[in-house]
């Protein structure tokens, strides 16, 4: 702290004190509720989703589903299209069997 010689010099310099003192607190204030929203859990959560969503390797969480979910799509559509040409060719044997049969 630098000498002073007259009141007023040293009234100025205490009003700087408080001012610099109230910038200070209102700063300490700021970090404080930055730091309680960061680490509350709604904040938490979506923090770790957008980085989640962000970075995609190829192992993750949400390409193993959707591999998953297009294996067993895939899996339910050929044992449907298995059904339905299994029906197809079963009527046409059955048909053509019966032409056979008739025709003997």
């Amino acid at each position: 702290m630098k000498k002073h010689n007259h009141i007023r010099d040293l009234e100025k310099e205490k009003l700087r004190l408080r001012v610099q003192q109230l910038e200070l607190e209102k700063q300490i204030r700021l970090d404080w509720n930055d730091l309680k929203k960061s680490l509350s859990p709604k904040t938490f959560i979506a923090n770790k989703l957008n980085e989640a969503a962000q970075s995609k390797p190829e192992g993750s969480l949400l390409s193993g589903l959707i591999n998953y979910g297009m294996s067993y799509l895939g899996q339910k559509f050929s044992e449907k299209a298995g059904r339905g040409l299994e029906s197809v060719i079963k009527k046409g044997i059955d048909k053509l069997s019966g032409k056979l049969n008739s025709g003997i």
